[in-house]
């Protein structure tokens, strides 16, 4: 193996590694501590349920479905679920 390419890899990686870190700190340092905590919090609380967002629209959706089926007018000799199966069932 040829030690300039060693070198120069090791070079690149550690200027990658130096301006992560720098970047991460100026990032850091603009938005002061509360931020760093409420990053954490965010972290944390992601962690404990990683769903909560689709639960949420899930949820949402289910009122809306409900809120719609409700005020959806019945047909004569519709049964209360409203299901094509329980008709056809029901009818035979």
């Amino acid at each position: 193996m040829n030690t300039d390419n060693v070198t120069l890899v090791v070079c690149i990686t550690l200027f990658m590694v130096i301006g992560i870190n720098a970047a991460l700190y100026v990032a850091l340092r603009r938005g002061g501590e509360a931020s760093l905590i409420e990053l954490t919090r965010r972290a944390a609380h992601r962690l404990r349920d990683p769903w909560q967002d689709e639960d949420e629209a899930l949820q949402e959706l289910s009122k809306l479905v409900s809120k719609f089926k409700e005020g959806t007018p019945k047909m004569p000799g519709e049964e209360s679920s409203g299901d094509r199966q329980d008709q056809q069932n029901g009818s035979s």
